[in-house]
């Protein structure tokens, strides 16, 4: 038995308690993912492990950590960096509890497979997400917004109370972009929201999901998709589940079960960082009056906010990388076979390549963010998520300029990976 799978599940364990999770810092120095501030505020826990480096061994936790832009474009694009986690699935807890349909499906996964199969499925969801596809959804992406932004204001004006703008806005206008991009019926968004927000929990390696719950509702949701890809076979569409049916590339096709896994995929990966985008930026905005200002009376930043916003308080945190080969990273050699965590969230406040990182600056000169990825995993749908966010935080802000969050009642995302406003009380009058 490998030591880390004693050494994980006990501090796991250990950190469920409240008062323990802190105790745990000086154990795991510089870096302790358990600790409940970092849900609050990661970055200066970020701040100390730059100071250690930017590629340092963590031998409490059994892998290596790299924190600086620079370094972790380098594990991104390295041939030698895999996202296969299939032994982390085979011998880690809970994921070794999941039922073997249940890994088959998170094995089909487009974010955890390695070239050539990489390449292939890739290439065949790409055609999904053309430039023009994604600029044609803009009208209806608009409309979206702003039936929401009538809900927002008619509930302001109702009650005294402030509006959690996770519930009302942010956690919805991804999904029903989402839901109507795959050809989803209305019905069935609120369910799915709930189901995908479980199996987003698998990506998350630190906080533990239940294996039975987790078991159910991916073969609920797969269920699901086959009557939805069944009905396609039935009834040709133009929606995104019809294309996908449709995509060829070089006379090749998706399997069923990749195809299943695809669409599933698209819908969790589809909202979850549009919707840690869209309450970070709320968040951000709130503390910065000069942003505010600046999306106000400069619409011709608008793109480049939405950079910065990624930039300044990443949806994406970290990511995982198991290294085939010898790798060198910032001078450092990484050997083959080492866990990686590469996080994005202090790489995109690197001082050495940002000046001034800490400060939200709209009018930033080329942002360039790495949170969506890097290399061959740069995430296929990231323009439709940078079009989402756009367009929602500028509708929103446009509609509501003197908005107030009420922080004495917000919550944040309980996971080291995604990070995001969990409950957004807000003023809007």
């Amino acid at each position: 038995m490998r030591r880390e799978q004693v050494i994980i599940p006990v501090i796991r364990s250990v950190a469920k308690r409240p008062w323990a999770s802190r105790a745990l810092n000086p154990l795991l120095a510089p870096y302790n993912p358990f600790d409940p501030y970092r849900l609050v505020d990661p970055y200066p826990a970020y701040r100390r492990l730059r100071n250690e480096g930017p590629v340092m061994e963590h031998q409490r936790l059994r892998g290596w950590i790299v924190s600086g832009y620079r370094e972790c474009e380098t594990v991104l694009r390295s041939p030698h960096s895999s996202v296969d986690r299939s032994e982390t699935l085979q011998i880690f807890r809970p994921y070794s509890q999941l039922e073997p349909d249940v890994l088959e499906f998170f094995s089909t996964w487009l974010i955890g497979i390695d070239p050539p199969d990489h390449t292939r499925l890739r290439k065949l969801v790409s055609r999904a997400f053309t430039p023009r596809s994604v600029e044609a959804l803009e009208p209806e992406i608009t409309t979206i917004a702003d039936t929401l932004l009538d809900d927002v204001e008619r509930r302001s004006r109702a009650s005294s109370a402030p509006v959690d703008l996770m519930a009302t806005y942010a956690n919805l206008l991804p999904i029903q972009v989402i839901g109507t991009l795959l050809g989803i019926p209305a019905v069935d968004w609120p369910w799915l929201k709930t189901v995908s927000d479980e199996i987003a929990r698998f990506v998350d390696p630190i906080n533990a999901f239940d294996a039975k719950v987790m078991n159910a509702s991916v073969r609920e949701l797969v269920a699901y998709f086959v009557d939805l890809v069944e009905q396609r076979r039935g009834a040709p569409s133009d929606d995104l589940t019809g294309r996908l049916l449709d995509a060829e590339e070089a006379g090749d096709r998706l399997t069923r079960s990749e195809l299943i896994s695809m669409v599933a995929l698209v819908m969790g990966a589809g909202h979850e960082t549009t919707t840690g985008l869209i309450g970070n930026a709320l968040v951000a905005i709130d503390a910065h009056p000069a942003a505010r200002t600046l999306l106000l009376t400069r619409p011709d930043l608008d793109d480049n906010a939405v950079e910065e916003f990624l930039r300044y308080d990443s949806p994406v945190q970290a990511t995982q990388r198991t290294l085939t080969a010898p790798l060198e990273v910032g001078g450092v050699v990484i050997p083959a076979g080492a866990d990686v965590s590469v996080m994005l969230g202090a790489a995109n406040r690197d001082p050495i390549e940002f000046d001034r990182p800490d400060e939200l600056l709209l009018d930033r000169r080329d942002p360039r963010p790495l949170s969506f990825g890097n290399g061959i995993h740069h995430c296929v749908g990231a323009a439709l998520a940078r079009m989402e966010g756009r367009v929602a935080i500028t509708s929103f802000v446009r509609r509501f300029p003197g908005f107030t969050i009420d922080e004495s009642t917000m919550q944040w995302k309980s996971t080291v990976t995604l990070r995001g406003p969990k409950v957004l009380p807000a003023y809007v009058d």
